[in-house]
């Protein structure tokens, strides 16, 4: 593979700047590569030293007779201008830079360092994995470039890790070593001064050692380069785990529109993940058992979960665990039920999950082989959580290991899964038993799971990834072009005509017009005469409206006249309003009252844009009234939307049943509102880069049959001012 971390996992020949004999982190590296014999030729770089661990040392780097490929440079950070220079003059392949003090040291200091190291790869094109970061670990090539990675090396897998912190990427490292869950590759990239997450994955994608990818995420340097990456992972079936900390402080903030401060910029990052088939955890220890998971070989064809144990009490932590992570254990049909009914146990319950206590999984073993018979026979079961044990490898030779192997071969297209009830120790046997004739420490390739709460967690999104990939396939792979149709020129005219403050009412309605999203019928009245005027062509009764770029939240201002009927009192409406909004704001820009016809009926939805400063925009749907502002009852996905998309957002709300029409309630036109929410999606994408914010509230969907209509808009271009005024 021609890719520049090849240079970093694989060096033929290494040097070190700034090791010495005396213990140290680059010390212990030093002593894996001289055990390892890996690379084949090492350097220490050292003028204090005439040799560090039976290796000649150099004064410097350029003194060194042979080609250097990588280099480990750990000095402190006054003197890294020099050490760069001599690999420059070397003309070395990349830098490996573990020394700290820079963009994390904080204040001009720290970032003119950091810019110093930027500037040096622009310059010369030779890559650096860091600063401030612990290495990296190759097993394939033996290569063990961070401290305490010699097992690794040693227990060679499947799983890659790109981690922004060393600290906690030796950690979850000897975690899941201590589980035999062993490991292709680890990069510990550190401040990212150039090569970053989104590099690795990217060359994990296509390395044959790596099946799953695990990453630690503070921040995301290249967004769109990370994502392109991910869409390669889910391209070669290589399921991506992220941990991403920092949740976004701007993203809670109280934003102009309501969209801002439902949807934060933390829920449009995980929203993106989503849709591009990314896995998102929130704990270590959850990270560790959903990647354990995702090594299976297969994925499940259902939802269905089933487990057996040997607890009662398991199963009663299970079913609440259940409910609230999301994970469906269905119950058996007759002819499974039937199956286990016959040997269980008369006091045993034939429930899902299953406990055939103690006895049915050693003396009585023909209980066990029922129930696995009853769990594989059943349609509606497809993952099978197997425990038995405790935290310990299984005897495939024991009659409870040929069970389980007997019952996988009869029901291929299960997925067997080996848990336990609690995290811990993973012994290599049970206490006091003798040693095993056949260990495992697997089943089919997916490593045992330790902790329910954490592999319930697994399993939804184990379950959640085959979803993924199989609707993977039916998605469109183009992005939409930004004003294919000319769409895009008008609405940013629209939007520039604001002159950089949020648009007024009429102006945001103009924008959704243009995109097929039907609006109120309205016109604006600069006098009490035209509002008599229009109100009568438009029909009575009719809504009144305030008109000013600077008074966005109507209501608030008593800028809002609902059902006016009649002459005399459109007038008295208009005036009324006038006083009202130049009380609220003396300064305000009054452009007079849109005078609109007045839509009853139907149920008010809100639909909404955020904008994430690195991955964009995403797209808000939530039922109006208590549903959003006391519940927070709202979905977001990110653009484009195709029909599915649209219709999964409005399901998952907890106010569907409303639309769907809740006690004897019509249906309302939920077709309607998706044609709404996948016009509305190209529209976010058409303006992206010139507006932060959008609100459309709300929509009011009609009845099945008769279509929705958008009764108000703010459009908030990027970097508006604050508004005067809040909700």
């Amino acid at each position: 593979m021609d890719n520049p971390l090849q240079y970093f996992l694989n060096p033929q020949s290494a040097a070190m700047i700034g090791v010495s004999p005396n213990w140290s982190y680059i010390n212990t590296v030093l002593k894996h590569w001289v055990s390892l014999k890996t690379p084949a030729r090492v350097y220490p770089v050292n003028p204090n030293y005439a040799e560090v661990e039976g290796l000649k040392s150099y004064p410097r780097l350029t003194e060194i007779p042979d080609p250097v490929e990588l280099v480990v440079i750990s000095v402190p950070a006054r003197l890294m201008p020099d050490a760069l220079q001599q690999c420059e003059e070397k003309r070395v392949k990349a830098i490996n830079i573990v020394t700290s003090g820079f963009a994390e040291f904080g204040g001009e200091e720290g970032a003119r360092r950091h810019q110093v190291m930027t500037d040096f790869v622009r310059r010369t094109g030779i890559r650096i994995i860091g600063p401030n970061c612990y290495g990296n670990m190759s097993a394939p090539y033996r290569f063990a470039g961070m401290p305490n990675t010699e097992r690794a090396v040693m227990m060679p897998g499947r799983l890659s890790l790109a981690f922004q912190s060393g600290g906690l990427a030796i950690s979850v490292a000897s975690a899941c070593l201590d589980r035999y869950i062993g490991f292709a590759h680890i990069v510990s990239t550190g401040n990212e001064v150039d090569v970053d997450v989104a590099d690795c994955v990217r060359y994990f994608a296509d390395d044959e050692h790596t099946h799953v990818i695990g990453c630690y995420v503070e921040q995301f340097h290249k967004p769109e380069q990370f994502i392109e990456a991910v869409d390669r992972c889910a391209e070669q079936h290589k399921p991506v785990v992220v941990l991403k900390v920092g949740r976004s402080e701007a993203g809670q903030r109280m934003a102009q529109a309501h969209t801002g401060s439902l949807a934060g910029s933390d829920k449009v990052i995980d929203a993106t993940l989503r849709k591009h088939g990314v896995t998102r955890v929130y704990s270590l220890n959850e990270m560790i058992e959903t990647m354990a998971i995702m090594h299976s070989r297969k994925l499940p064809k259902g939802r269905g979960v089933a487990a057996l144990t040997n607890s009662g009490g398991e199963n009663a932590v299970i079913a609440d665990l259940a409910e609230d992570i999301g994970v469906s254990f269905p119950s058996f049909g007759p002819e499974s039920a039937q199956i286990i009914r016959k040997v269980l146990y008369d006091y045993i319950a034939v429930s899902n999950p299953l406990d055939i206590t103690g006895p049915g999984g050693v003396t009585d073993q023909h209980i066990h082989v029922a129930a696995l018979d009853a769990m594989g026979a059943e349609p509606n079961i497809h993952i099978i959580l197997h425990n038995l044990g405790g935290n310990t490898k299984m005897d495939l030779e024991s009659p409870g290991g040929k069970i389980v192997l007997a019952a996988m071969q009869k029901y291929p297209d299960k997925l067997f899964i080996r848990t336990s009830k609690v995290a811990g120790t993973f012994r290599d046997k049970p206490l006091g038993m003798p040693d095993l004739l056949q260990p495992a420490a697997e089943l089919d390739g997916v490593p045992f799971l330790m902790g329910v709460d954490n592999i319930l967690r697994a399993v939804k999104a184990l379950i959640n990834y085959a979803e993924f990939q199989e609707s993977r396939e039916s998605r469109s792979s183009s992005t939409p072009i930004l004003g294919v149709d000319g769409r895009a020129a008008q609405a940013r005219q629209i939007i520039a005509a604001a002159n950089g403050g949020a648009l007024t009412e009429s102006a945001g309605k103009q924008v959704l017009a243009l995109y097929g999203i039907p609006v109120t019928r309205e016109c604006l009245a600069r006098t009490a005469d035209e509002a008599a005027r229009y109100a009568g062509e438009i029909g009575y009764p009719v809504a009144m409206k305030i008109v000013s770029p600077q008074i966005m939240h109507k209501t608030e201002a008593g800028g809002v006249a609902l059902n006016v009927g009649g002459e005399a009192d459109v007038r008295a409406a208009y005036e009324r309003i006038m006083v009202s909004a130049r009380r609220y704001n003396p300064q305000a820009e009054l452009h007079g009252v849109s005078v609109q016809e007045m839509v009853g009926g139907g149920q008010e939805v809100i639909v909404g844009m955020t904008r994430d400063a690195q991955f964009g925009p995403g797209v808000l749907v939530g039922l109006g009234g208590i549903f959003v502002e006391v519940l927070k009852d709202v979905a977001l996905d990110v653009p484009p939307l195709n029909e599915g998309d649209a219709r999964r957002m409005i399901a998952s709300l907890k106010g569907q049943a409303i639309l769907a029409g809740a006690r004897e309630a019509k249906p309302a036109d939920v077709d309607a509102l998706v044609n709404i929410l996948t016009n509305f999606s190209q529209l976010c994408l058409d303006v992206r880069e010139v507006v932060s914010e959008i609100d459309i509230n709300p929509i009011v969907v009609f009845e099945v049959g008769k279509g929705a209509k958008a009764l108000d808009c703010l459009i908030v271009p990027a970097g508006s001012a604050k508004a005067n005024s809040r909700h």
